[in-house]
């Protein structure tokens, strides 16, 4: 049975169409910026919410390290957005060891709260990207 498509060619102009004016020159580069930092949010909540024992109480060095890095543009794959503890955040020694936990003389189990973060609000972020990509495509 022989499939016949039409139009596909149509729809690839559209799309690189749409590309080129979400790109870094065009109006939607703040735009594509603000969504990502939108998206991030809900992770980063829950990041800070999963490093305490009582997540009614966010303080430490722990939680003054887990951040929102900026948007970055990438060669071959678009934008990207880090959440997470970076290299120099203040507190930032304290992460690995409860997150892949420690030996020693009082060795603690693992706490993970970074992979668990993104597993739990991983859809909530996607949804809001989806929704904002919907609303820049509207506005161009």
């Amino acid at each position: 049975m022989p499939l016949e498509v039409e139009g596909f060619s149509d729809l690839m102009t559209d799309i690189a169409g749409m590309a080129s004016a979400m790109d870094a020159d065009g109006a939607g580069a703040p735009a594509a910026r603000h969504i990502l930092e939108a998206a991030a949010q809900p992770i980063h909540q829950q990041m800070k919410a999963n490093a305490s024992k009582d997540p009614r109480i966010i303080t430490g060095a722990l939680h003054r390290s887990i951040e929102i890095g900026r948007v970055k543009k990438r060669r071959y794959s678009g934008k990207s957005i880090t959440i997470g503890v970076h290299r120099k955040a203040e507190g930032a020694y304290y992460a690995p060891p409860v997150e892949y936990g420690h030996g020693g003389p009082a060795p603690a189990p693992a706490h993970p709260f970074i992979r668990p973060a993104y597993d739990t609000r991983q859809d909530e972020a996607y949804e809001i990207i989806r929704e904002g990509l919907r609303n820049a495509l509207d506005k161009l």
